[in-house]
């Protein structure tokens, strides 16, 4: 059982780093393509922020049926989406400039490809229920590994070929993540999840109830809006924040696979930091470095500052993610699991939509250093919440979930 446990953990590594791979192309690269075609900031934004909505919408959707039915898993949807995303990406290729259509199917594309977050963070919840404890910081830190070379390579592409090699990229890696997770079905052909969970998952609770049992939780959630808030409103633009300093899309390659670079310690030492401070403490301590980083972006004069602010993301966004993926699985019943992390990841989206919806604007009226103090002032605000609403559960690491009201 151990040996296959470690088996499925490298398995579902590599779906994390496909996906995120794909995610450097279709959504880091969206304001680079779109702009390309003719958008302008303000445009772009509102692709963005549909984009995001679906992304917000869609997984919550797909989270109640999967908590509720034996039929819809969280693997079948997977199948689906990125089926639905080939379609995309090939109609798209057919499509040049803007127009009405290209937007509407821009917001598909995005919004599939964020939805399959929370899909790939449901996929070790249910994995952990069937072989036992999955290291998800592992796992999302292949992905920062996956998506740091990707990113630099195609600044570079972009820089001497055009924008015509991204739908080629899209389908590469759409069709890397397709199998992967055929690898990793294959793999636990077989396996069930344990009895106890199954009468859980069979009484799981409707959204009403859900609220009711995990206040605390909801009052987390904005905090997390506001924090990914400031930090999509810096990564949605990057291309200005570079250009402000002087620098070009191959700068913005280097500078996004830097920051991936970063993440990468962080994501893989996770498990291990939990046996020396508790999940909650990760999370307040995450928060509070959003606020520095944002800060250290807004008064960065060049490229080189650019470079130093963002080492802060080891210690921001890098711990952030796993440790509210381990906070949702300690707090909250796994009959809800589906719907914990769909809003969790939820609130991630939904800072994206709001940076997305206003940041275009914001870039087309204000200094760009304007716009990211703005960043700094959400992620002070999403930082107190985070203190706030967090509950110590244990100072040690434990892979079974703790119920906190």
């Amino acid at each position: 059982m151990m040996k296959k446990l470690r088996t499925v953990n490298l398995e579902y590594a590599m779906v994390q780093g496909f996906y995120w791979a794909g995610f450097c192309g279709i959504v880091s690269y969206a304001a680079v393509y779109l702009q390309d075609r003719g958008y302008s900031n303000t445009q772009l934004g509102r692709i963005l922020a549909f984009g995001y909505i679906l992304g917000f919408l869609l997984p919550q959707l797909l989270a109640g049926w999967i908590d509720r039915s034996e039929k819809i898993t969280v693997y079948r949807c997977q199948w689906v989406l990125l089926a639905l995303q080939v379609g995309l990406v090939l109609t798209l290729g057919r499509l040049g400039g803007k127009s009405p259509v290209v937007s509407l199917l821009s917001c598909v594309l995005i919004g599939t490809e964020i939805t399959l977050n929370p899909m790939n963070t449901e996929i070790s919840a249910d994995l952990e229920l069937r072989l036992g404890h999955i290291n998800y910081g592992a796992a999302r830190g292949t992905g920062s590994i996956a998506f740091a070379p990707v990113s630099m390579l195609l600044g570079r592409l972009l820089e001497s070929f055009g924008m015509r090699v991204l739908p080629a990229v899209f389908l590469f890696f759409i069709g890397l993540q397709a199998m992967a997770l055929l690898i990793l079905c294959y793999s636990i052909r077989g396996t069930q999840q344990d009895p106890a969970a199954q009468v859980r998952k069979s009484s799981a609770s409707t959204f009403l109830q859900f609220f009711r049992e995990n206040g605390r939780f909801f009052g987390l959630l904005p905090g997390i809006a506001l924090l990914f808030f400031s930090h999509n409103l810096v990564n949605n633009y990057l291309i200005n924040v570079v250009r402000n300093v002087g620098g070009d899309t191959s700068d913005m390659g280097l500078l996004s696979g830097y920051t991936a670079v970063m993440e990468i310690p962080m994501m893989f030492l996770y498990d291990r930091l939990l046996r020396r401070i508790s999940c909650p403490a990760t999370v307040r301590l995450a928060s509070s470095m959003f606020v520095l980083k944002a800060l250290a972006l807004a008064l960065a004069p060049s490229m080189t500052a650019l470079f130093a602010a963002n080492a802060l993301q080891m210690v921001s966004f890098a711990m952030i993610t796993p440790a509210m993926v381990e906070y949702v699985n300690r707090t909250i019943d796994h009959k809800d699991s589906a719907k914990g992390q769909a809003l969790a990841f939820g609130m991630v989206t939904l800072g994206n939509v709001l940076s997305s919806a206003v940041g275009g604007h914001l870039y087309d009226a204000l200094p760009v250093r304007i716009v990211l103090l703005a960043g700094g002032v959400s992620a002070f605000a999403g930082a107190a919440l985070c203190h706030g609403f967090t509950r110590e559960t244990r100072n040690t690491y434990d892979p079974q979930p703790e119920k906190v009201q």
